[in-house]
């Protein structure tokens, strides 16, 4: 069997703090269990939206706070006796996905195929989902098919129609493809592939037969249909200290948008997921600080130490779920919790441990998604993306103008040279 390890993570636009996440990255494995054969990253609000939209350099120190966490949470889970190799990156506008192996794995990846599509304004990244397929050499030389996808959707209470059209979307608009860089915002590294056996073909959809299939992200489902009055917030279940207790929060879970949507077939077509059992993982709001004490908390606090943000309800927005196995194969999911509250964003990363057969999916009934998709593939999908991407660049380069100091700066220089130029040449007119 093979042990995988999806974690999903709102940055809220800030570096991650790798001393603060890392003790708890794995928190999702057994507890005997050794490093995961595959650790799957989804990102959410990586960075600044001028960043993330111009790619590049602008986002090499975000991805390397998360590489840094990835290798000092496997030296404390493995004391320092295995560690875990970065595989590949994609990161489509404000949304990544990292994966990370063990070296030994990393060795058996024939191919990856990589997608993404956005579903933010006018169809670029600020929301959206970025996505990879991995080939994984299986014995009598046979390929198993892992698909990772990383998503943001919609915000806000009543935007319910919302994150069902950009799940909708994402399904018409994911299609996967060999050495793939045009849509991306980021540079990407390629494995070192294993064997010289024939690529997939290109344009493949999510519903890819043959493969597990992993959704995580920031999902935006909430536990209301519209945002908290006034006093709302006086009625909110205190934050537990520890993930064991739920009494507090099951009638918040009563109200989940997700689990509604997708029980009507409205959303995340043949998906399923674990029982939650932890707390909400949004809204968090900034830290109390100790009565008398004058300093606030630091991150290794408990989770009592934090307040919830009075203008939204509690919710449930980050998630995994995961296309179940056909019956002659196993999928075995583990451990499904949220880690502990960080200081640099307003989310609760949430993670889950699976473990699948090492052997390529056999054949699939006749009801299975992989077989029959809920919608058909998108044939302008390629013109639609890599519109958008032509915008993001646009709206990068405006937003690192007029939001940055460097783009401030660049401003103001501009604007003195074009003075200095037009005052010269009006008194040599003269």
């Amino acid at each position: 069997m093979l042990e995988l390890y999806l974690l999903t993570f709102n940055c809220a636009r800030h570096l991650v703090d790798p001393k603060a996440l890392a003790p708890s990255l794995f928190d999702a494995l057994p507890p005997t269990a050794s490093l995961p054969d595959v650790v799957a990253i989804s990102l959410q609000e990586i960075s600044p939206i001028a960043y993330s939209f111009l790619g590049g350099s602008f986002l090499t120190p975000y991805f390397a706070r998360v590489n840094d966490t990835v290798s000092l949470a496997a030296n404390l889970r493995s004391h320092g006796h295995e560690q875990l190799e970065h595989v590949a990156t994609r990161s489509l506008g404000m949304t990544a996905l990292m994966i990370f192996t063990k070296p030994q794995f990393a060795e058996r990846i024939r191919w990856i195929q990589s997608a993404g599509a956005g579903v933010g304004l006018w169809n670029m990244g600020n929301k959206g989902a970025v996505a990879m397929r991995l080939g994984v050499a299986c014995q009598n030389d046979q390929t198993l098919k892992l698909t990772f996808v990383a998503a943001h959707l919609a915000p806000m209470e009543s935007n319910i129609e919302a994150r069902n059209k950009d799940w909708e979307s994402l399904a018409r608009n994911l299609v996967f493809l060999n050495h793939d860089k045009s849509g991306y915002s980021s540079s990407e590294e390629e494995p070192l592939l294993s064997s010289s056996s024939a690529l997939p073909e290109d344009g493949d959809g999510l519903f890819s037969t043959g493969s597990h299939i992993f959704f995580a992200g920031d999902l935006n489902y909430r536990t209301h249909d519209q945002p908290p009055g006034p006093k709302a917030y006086e009625t909110y279940p205190q934050i537990a200290h520890t993930n064991s207790s739920m009494d507090a929060f099951s009638r918040l879970l009563e109200g989940d948008q997700l689990t509604r949507e997708k029980d009507a077939n409205r959303t995340l077509h043949g998906f399923e997921e674990l029982p939650i059992t932890f707390p909400p993982t949004y809204k968090y709001s900034v830290r109390r600080s100790k009565p008398g004490s004058g300093h606030k908390r630091s991150a290794s606090d408990p989770d009592e130490s934090w307040a919830w943000a009075k203008h939204r309800y509690p919710s449930w927005c980050d998630r995994i779920l995961f296309v179940p196995a056909p019956p002659s194969h196993r999928l075995e999911p583990q451990v499904y919790t949220a880690l502990p509250v960080q200081a640099t964003s307003d989310h609760r990363p949430v993670a889950l441990s699976v473990r699948v057969d090492e052997k390529p999916l056999g054949s699939h009934g006749v009801d299975d998604v992989r077989r029959r998709p809920p919608f058909p593939l998108n044939s302008n999908w390629k013109t639609r993306r890599n519109t958008a991407r032509q915008l993001e660049v646009i709206v990068g380069i405006l937003s690192y103008l007029a939001l940055t100091k460097k783009g401030n700066a660049i401003i103001v220089t501009m604007a003195g040279v074009a003075f200095v130029s037009w005052w010269i040449a009006a008194r040599f007119s003269r």
